[in-house]
């Protein structure tokens, strides 16, 4: 067998820019839960987590306050048993508690991949977004029910108008958001 043809496909590989720019995007949305955390540090008191995987043990639990994943194992077997991905839970008191309100409207949120790409294609289309280039910063002013207001520029002197399918969820007003690869994330 030919070494130098399976070293040249594999540098052939890693020097294409799509597989570059694969490589990047999946590693943005592929980011692992932080398993060194002190598990004692988890719980922050009236903080907001959401259900991310549920594990054998415990379940993957992202802050909303500060964007980390992490394992939480100190749930009973019965507590993991009523909750399942993407359930809203509050830390209160010395435990968690569902909120069953914020989970009914986060699953009220999602749209299916479909829709949520004809939203992003006409916004792109509309917005001219793109000539803003990825080093603008967004700060929400406003959220509506359908669509939050975002101010940018060197004094947050201009302002667009975004379908609130495509900021995340967890964001409040006054957070800053920056757009990168057709949608908009939280700093």
């Amino acid at each position: 067998m030919n070494l130098d043809l399976i070293n040249n496909l594999f540098n052939n590989a890693k020097n294409n820019q799509f597989v570059k720019n694969f490589i990047r995007e999946l590693s943005g949305v592929l980011q692992k839960p932080n398993k060194n955390i002190n598990q004692n540090n988890l719980k922050q008191e009236d903080v907001l987590y959401q259900v991310v995987e549920m594990d054998l043990d415990g379940a993957y639990l992202y802050n909303t306050n500060n964007n980390i994943i992490s394992k939480e194992t100190d749930i009973s077997k019965d507590f993991l048993d009523e909750i399942g991905n993407d359930t809203v839970l509050r830390y209160k008191n010395g435990e968690y508690i569902i909120e069953e309100e914020l989970t009914q409207k986060f699953m009220n949120s999602l749209v299916d991949i479909k829709e949520y790409k004809e939203i992003q294609d006409k916004f792109l289309k509309e917005s001219n977004i793109l000539q803003n280039g990825e080093n603008t910063r967004y700060k929400i002013e406003e959220r509506k029910s359908d669509y939050s207001i975002l101010s940018f520029g060197e004094n947050n002197e201009s302002t667009i108008k975004v379908p609130n399918a495509l900021i995340p969820f967890w964001a409040n007003s006054n957070d800053n958001l920056y757009f990168q690869n057709g949608k908009f994330n939280r700093e």
